[in-house]
């Protein structure tokens, strides 16, 4: 399809460029929900908090409920003389200005109530509870008393979190406690938590919490306060005033919790105490002098490790920390209800004034006009968030920013690089792309029609998968040959291979075309013991998380076969066929009755210039009438290569050479290092009748298989 010459002028591409910009204005301050805007949004959001360096907070601890703690006192939960011992350290020897437990209590014990409720009386504690929004929700144990009715909120044109129902303490213990705060998070579309509610509301009443509990105990049980112009709230304060000290508010009456660093005892934000620590006296008392701690876990069997953007399991009880030391600190930021409106007028300056000036630009203006746009944008939206502690939009304004220098640069170029763009569309999914890339710019060089040429073949397959399969899950499956074939393909990659298909849980893949390759041979042989060395490395990975171990045998081989794009007329691909193809697949299944992780052909050892190998047998192969030689590459030990009973026939065993020359040594860069190759008479092929006896084709060895190339 051609698409005409109305877009080469000038003024329908300014009228198409004003468009899109007007469209992207439009779409940010009606507040469409556009997926792919809000996914860079955030993206952008957690780079910037990635980026701050962890800032050390002294005036808050967390008391930690660890893998440690969990060895020594018992799992989890743990009785209530335990919790009762562990408050009573902190709050009433220790002195701490405030706890907060994050965990709830929510099943009677008639015996050892008492003692936590003796704890919690007259001690600065508030414990935690939470909210559930499922339809039908029972509610169990006791709320506290509430903040505010609904209508607060309301009247001051603030949303708020609802919920159905609630899983509180039991009844003593709340009344004993001197506060409590709820510790649901808000989860994101993405899994991420990123922001706390700040309020919460349950059948027309206000409750707070866990953070907004804490820092109310810290301020001597101060009460809550909205600040903000007229009948708009966007902030809540703490004392009479509110001026002791306040948290700025976002959408729903939540607030932006301030990452600093990865979180978790390693991290250097927040100090961490073993509660087995606490528990045996190994904690001095007074080091909770005048503190907020927060009692919680980073235990990954206590399920209370969350997806934050600073890092991917960040222990619950931090982030109120977070949030917390955000308050004390004044770092807080917050998502303005004017965002919207200030982000579209952004977009309209910035993006009309690119429109404008990218429609009578060439490939080089319209890239320069983009750059200084999109300068503009980043620049004010880092203002914002550094001086003015404002978290503003700016996906919008970038992606409408390209938007337009895509049309203009299509505009400009839609007429050339048909060609091209078909070499790649056709050889992405085969080749490198640095293979692609030259393709592309020497097209008339690869010819797409179907030829006779000489190639290497190579075919690995997974050993005893069919087995495999029957003991693990799909999902769990589809994983494993996920990993399997994404290494092996980066492999053969990097060695300027060609990816055929993948046959299930197999690979083949073919050197010396599309791009032509004088060392093909070489080039196979040296990715295959490449793909061995990453199945090493994908058993140690595969070892971790439990899965089989994983024995892959490979087959290579050479000759001349058809390439060229093949098929029907309904669906076509790049491919090769002939007898060497099927030669190196027979070959393939051969290395699993010789026990050898690579098996090459008597084709692929004549053609091979720079890598050593070693003769193994004459085979006999199926669907063939004679037999036909095999060779392995040399190992750094070939005794423990090869398998029992066979021997390199006289001439034809590989030179006894210095181990630098033999070594099939190639650097974690994936370049094939040369090694000396085999002198004429150790190249030579054996007679049969001199050959010494090898293994029965498809016959088990007689000694278990050794392991892949190490």
């Amino acid at each position: 399809m051609r698409i005409g010459g109305p877009l080469s002028t000038k003024a329908t591409r300014r009228l198409l460029g004003a468009a899109l910009i007007l469209l992207a204005a439009c779409a940010e301050l009606v507040g469409v929900d556009l997926p792919l805007v809000e996914t860079l949004d955030r993206y952008l959001y957690d780079t910037r908090l990635q980026l701050q360096p962890a800032r050390p907070n002294s005036r808050i601890l967390i008391v930690d409920v660890d893998e440690r703690s969990l060895r020594e006192q018992g799992r989890w939960p743990w009785s209530r003389e335990t919790i009762a011992r562990l408050a009573e350290t902190i709050a009433k020897e220790g002195g701490a200005r405030a706890v907060g437990f994050d965990m709830v209590f929510a099943e009677p014990q008639a015996q050892q109530d008492p003692a936590l409720m003796r704890a919690l009386s007259g001690a600065p504690v508030s414990l935690g509870y939470y909210f559930s929004s499922e339809l039908g929700a029972v509610s169990t144990g006791a709320l506290p008393a509430p903040v505010w009715p609904a209508e607060v909120l309301r009247e001051r044109r603030l949303s708020v979190t609802s919920w159905n129902g609630y899983g509180a303490n039991v009844l003593p213990l709340q009344r004993a406690a001197r506060g409590a705060g709820f510790f649901n998070p808000v989860v994101d579309r993405d899994g991420v938590v990123r922001s706390l509610p700040l309020l919460a509301e349950y059948r027309g009443r206000l409750y707070e919490s866990l953070a907004v509990s804490v820092l109310r105990i810290y301020y001597g049980d101060a009460p809550l306060a909205l600040h903000g112009d007229g009948l708009h709230a966007d902030a809540l304060g703490f004392g009479p005033s509110g001026d002791q000290a306040r948290i700025p508010i976002s959408a729903g009456t939540t607030a932006l919790v301030p990452f600093h660093g990865r979180g978790g005892p390693a991290a250097s934000r927040f100090r961490y105490v073993s509660a087995t620590d606490v528990l045996e006296g190994r904690v001095e008392p007074r080091l909770f002098r005048d503190r907020i701690v927060l009692v919680g876990t980073s235990a990954p069997g206590l399920t209370d490790l969350r997806a934050t953007p600073v890092s991917e399991v960040y222990p619950g009880v931090e982030i109120h920390a977070s949030l917390i030391a955000g308050a004390l600190e004044g770092t807080i930021r917050t998502r303005p209800p004017e965002a919207p409106l200030i982000s579209a007028a952004t977009i309209a300056a910035a993006g009309g004034a690119s429109a404008l000036a990218m429609a009578g630009a060439g490939a080089v203006g319209i890239a320069a006009v983009a750059a200084l746009a999109l300068s503009s944008l980043v620049a004010w939206n880092a203002v914002a968030f550094a001086s003015l502690e404002l978290v503003m939009p700016l996906a919008a304004g970038v992606l409408a920013v390209l938007a337009v220098a895509a049309l203009n640069l299509v505009a400009g170029y839609m007429n050339e690089g048909r060609s091209r763009r078909a070499v790649i569309s056709l050889f992405g999914q085969y080749v490198a792309p640095q293979l692609v890339e030259r393709m592309a710019h020497a097209r008339d060089d690869v010819p797409l029609e179907s030829r006779n040429k000489e190639l290497t073949i190579l075919f690995a397959d997974i050993r005893g998968f069919t087995r495999m399969a029957e003991n693990m899950e799909p999902q769990q499956l589809r994983d494993y040959l996920n990993r399997f074939l994404t290494a092996m393909t980066e492999v053969i990659h990097a060695y300027d291979g060609t990816v055929d298909k993948y046959i299930g849980d197999a690979v083949m893949a073919f050197w010396g075309a599309p791009v032509d390759d004088p060392e093909h041979a070489d080039h196979a042989v040296a990715a295959a013991i490449a793909m061995q060395r990453r199945v090493d490395a994908l058993n140690e990975e595969f070892a971790a998380l439990g899965w089989p171990r994983l024995a892959v045998g490979i087959g290579i081989n050479t000759g001349v076969v058809r390439v060229g794009d093949m098929g029907s007329r309904l669906r076509r691909a790049y491919t090769v066929i002939g007898d060497a193809v099927n030669l190196a697949a027979r070959l393939e299944g051969l290395s699993k009755g010789l026990a050898l992780p690579i098996v090459v052909g008597d084709a692929t050892r004549r053609a091979v210039r720079g890598i050593a190998l070693q003769f193994v047998s004459r085979a006999e192969v199926h669907g063939r009438t004679e037999p036909v030689d095999v060779w392995q590459p040399v190992p750094l030990d070939p005794a423990a290569y090869a398998p029992p009973g066979v021997a390199s026939a006289p001439g034809a065993t590989a030179p006894a050479a210095p181990a630098a020359a033999l070594r099939p040594s190639f650097p974690g860069t994936l370049v094939p290092a040369r090694v000396e190759a085999p002198g004429p008479a150790e190249r030579r092929a054996p007679e049969p009748a001199a050959a010494t006896p090898g293994p029965v084709p498809g016959a088990a060895p007689s000694r278990p298989p050794r392991e892949p190339i190490a």
